[in-house]
């Protein structure tokens, strides 16, 4: 491994210039710093501030916008900082435009937070990465991870609906063909087959796209639904203030089951029942898991299942 004397003669630069890129106490220039990460790839350097600490590196769609905070990418990454942090690990969060800063002698492990759609567009750079990589809630042969048993979710919430005397039940989920997604629809799909059922056409409801997806929504209560399961953190708000916009009451004109915003889901009116993957949970397993990569980097890749829970309020009327 080379040292920063080595690397400073490399880059035709002072020692305390690389010691400021890797410590960011003063500014340099981003020509400047990109030579001296570049170089440090390549000489295999790792900075002496860090080297008795290692650095996890979360790598995000963006940066992290305010205008999203119920999102499931954002609440998560929330939790996982703190997770990261009170291990006394260093963290750093790139957006994934800049994967070709990452290299092995500064980050001992990835967590990539990553849409499946922008996995599979860096799938060539995330698949040649030499650190340990772990997902969440998404499945790839060059990573190890840790993922939420979303079908468990559905079946807790149909189960629930169901003993309440609902026949007519409706789902909506935030992405249609990612891992999520397929499971929350399998398992929608699975039990109304098994209790003879009628099934009504799931729709998309993202946050992402409000006028599409409320048009969506319309759509899906002209089937007539008693009941309405609505997948993802970030559509729960959005989807309540929608149904009261259209002038439905909850629960008397429409059950309803959000997914759980933790601090925010109880105090709605009503309370809503909700599914719940607790994130905190969630973020603590992939840092755990995170931490065994890097103290053992030869364990198999491998993806640890977590349960989730129904927390039952006041948003679903018993029909019997």
């Amino acid at each position: 491994m080379a040292d920063i004397n080595t690397l400073a003669r490399k880059c035709g630069v002072s020692k305390a210039t690389v010691s400021r890129v890797f410590t960011g106490r003063a500014r340099v220039s981003e020509e400047i710093r990109a030579r001296v990460l570049a170089a440090a790839r390549e000489l295999n350097y790792r900075p002496q501030q860090v080297m008795a600490r290692d650095c996890v590196a979360i790598v995000i769609n963006e940066m992290p916008n305010p205008a999203r905070r119920t999102s499931f990418t954002e609440r998560l990454l929330n939790s996982a900082v703190f997770e990261v942090t009170r291990r006394n690990l260093l963290t750093e969060i790139l957006p994934v435009k800049d994967l070709p800063k990452l290299y092995n002698g500064y980050t001992k492990a990835v967590l990539l937070l990553l849409s499946e759609q922008v996995i599979e567009q860096h799938f060539e750079q995330l698949s040649a990465l030499s650190m340990p990589i772990l997902t969440v809630n998404k499945q790839y042969a060059f990573s190890s991870a840790v993922c939420t048993d979303h079908g468990e979710g559905v079946r807790l919430a149909l189960e629930h609906l169901y003993e309440r005397g609902h026949r007519r039940i409706a789902v909506t989920v935030d992405q249609f063909f990612n891992q999520a997604g397929r499971e929350r629809l399998d398992a929608y799909r699975a039990f109304l087959s098994a209790h003879g059922l009628p099934e009504l056409e799931p729709v998309m409801y993202t946050d992402l796209e409000p006028e599409g997806s409320n048009h969506r929504l319309l759509q899906l209560l002209k089937q007539e639904p008693t009941a309405l399961i609505a997948c993802g953190e970030g559509v729960a708000l959005p989807v309540l203030h929608e149904l009261h916009r259209l002038g439905i009451r909850i629960p008397e004109d429409l059950s309803l089951v959000t997914s759980e915003l933790s601090g925010i889901s109880g105090w709605m009116t009503p309370e809503l029942t909700t599914i719940d993957q607790e994130l905190d949970q969630l973020a603590a397993a992939t840092v755990a898991e995170l931490v065994k990569l890097i103290r053992h980097p030869e364990t198999p890749q491998e993806v640890r299942w977590l349960h989730t829970h129904l927390i039952v309020r006041n948003s679903v009327r018993n029909l019997e």
